[in-house]
């Protein structure tokens, strides 16, 4: 039989808590017989015990500190006159224990200034502690507001999804996760890549477009045809509803805290893939100049279907196919002033048909530089965005495109800085950054 006993408790008022904690032990593991246990039953017994006892045990201690007074007089906050102890009060705070009951001491200045100073020293968001909030954060940011309540409520924290909602949004109010990443370091033969893309969420006002941006290495390349591959651990990203400027501000800050142009500038060589929306190119050329500029090879593919299904009308199959093989050699290889002249061959006397011939042409003409797959391929570079369009998933839809999801600006950029944090592994840097340093 296990047994424990109680010798004696520094807090006098905190006596009786301590003997119902003792005797809530003892009952808990002191009443089973040999050869009658049931393990499901077992499990949820001790499991809902020792939640129990870590909440009495956590209010003791708690307890044990709050009584004790501050060195008088204190510094009103408020308005820097000296204070003084007025009385003790009681504060129901949530714990990942459970909910504790903690009675501290508040503090009265000449001015009727009211303030607890236990409380801020504790850095308590309201009535929840630090690590009850960091959880309700990670959660929200994993899952949609109502299943991070049920999870919560099944660690025993009852929370709605509402105040969920309103919880994060004001803890993420001024966060930007992008300045939480560590530097890196580009080995021989490895180069950097930066991409950027847009995919739509919805708000009050319609679908409006959420812009996206990651850096990451690739592994170092071996020869030749080498096949580029990104480094899984080096990828970072950003993602916010904002505005092109904005968000090339951004991918660029990220890029330089990641370890692009911090050293040794001119031999590193930094690769940006996109599709062919302009504002893409132009944060390229504003914030990478130097960087070797690819259009996503299948994008441009794209086109071409396009071009074809204008011409040859949508349920033309086998034309289309004939005449994509006959024009993708011409992409691939770069011979980009031949295929636009190619596209302008086709003779049509529809107008709208000849506009559409005419852009689709001068796309190509505008891209040319950035369409050199034949060469980029050979020397090691990737030539498609499929890791910005894999982020534009993983990062935004799966979280953020839910069925009957309207998001605010506000909403939406809070859950997005929480969902870098967590893609970019600097979460715990974030929320802990006393004990990453200890």
């Amino acid at each position: 039989m296990f047994s424990l006993s109680l010798e004696s408790c520094e807090v006098k008022e905190n006596e009786e808590a301590a003997k119902a904690l003792v005797k809530e032990i003892n009952d808990l593991v002191g009443d089973h017989n040999p050869g009658s246990c049931d393990l499901m039953e077992a499990e949820q017994r001790v499991y809902e015990g020792a939640q129990s006892i870590a909440q009495k045990l956590l209010e003791m201690f708690v307890n044990q500190d709050s009584s004790a007074k501050e060195s008088e007089p204190v510094s009103c906050p408020a308005c820097d006159h000296p204070s003084h102890s007025w009385r003790r009060r009681e504060l129901q705070i949530t714990t990942l224990c459970g909910v504790i009951c903690v009675r501290r001491w508040v503090y009265c200045c000449p001015s009727k200034h009211y303030h607890q100073p236990w409380d801020m020293r504790q850095k308590l968001q309201g009535k929840y502690t630090h690590r009850v909030v960091e959880t309700m954060c990670r959660l929200s940011a994993r899952h949609t507001y109502r299943e991070a309540a049920d999870e919560l409520s099944r660690q025993g924290i009852k929370v709605s999804h509402t105040t969920l909602n309103k919880i994060v949004r004001e803890w993420t109010k001024d966060l930007r996760a992008h300045e939480q990443v560590e530097c890196q370091t580009l080995a021989d033969n490895e180069r950097w890549y930066v991409s950027s893309d847009g995919c739509h969420t919805n708000s009050p006002e319609g679908w409006r477009e959420v812009k996206v941006g990651c850096i990451y290495r690739d592994f170092p390349q071996l020869g030749p045809h080498s096949v580029s591959r990104a480094r899984p651990e080096s990828l970072r990203y950003i993602a916010n509803r904002q505005n092109a400027q904005a968000c090339g501000n951004d991918l660029y800050a990220l890029a330089t805290r990641s370890g692009i142009y911090q050293e040794d500038i001119e031999n590193q060589e930094v690769v940006f893939i996109g599709d062919g929306a302009a504002w893409i190119w132009n944060l390229s050329e504003e914030h990478f100049p130097n960087a070797v500029e690819i259009v996503d090879y299948m994008h441009a593919k794209s086109h071409l279907y396009d071009v074809a299904k204008c011409v040859f009308g949508e349920t033309a199959t086998d034309q289309i196919e004939d005449w994509i093989q006959e024009t993708v050699p011409l992409l691939f290889e770069g011979k980009i002033s031949v295929l636009a002249s190619h596209i302008r061959a086709f003779e049509t006397e529809d107008f709208e048909v000849r506009e559409i011939l005419d852009r689709e042409a001068r796309y190509f003409e505008k891209h040319a530089k950035r369409m050199q797959y034949q060469e980029f391929t050979e020397k090691g570079y990737q030539i498609t965005s499929s890791v910005i369009e894999s982020a534009c998933k993983h990062v935004v839809a799966d979280r953020c495109r839910g069925t009957s999801m309207r998001w605010s600006d506000e909403g939406i950029n809070g859950i997005l800085e929480l969902r870098c944090m967590l893609k970019n592994d600097t979460w715990d840097d974030h929320w802990y950054p006393d004990a990453i340093a200890a």
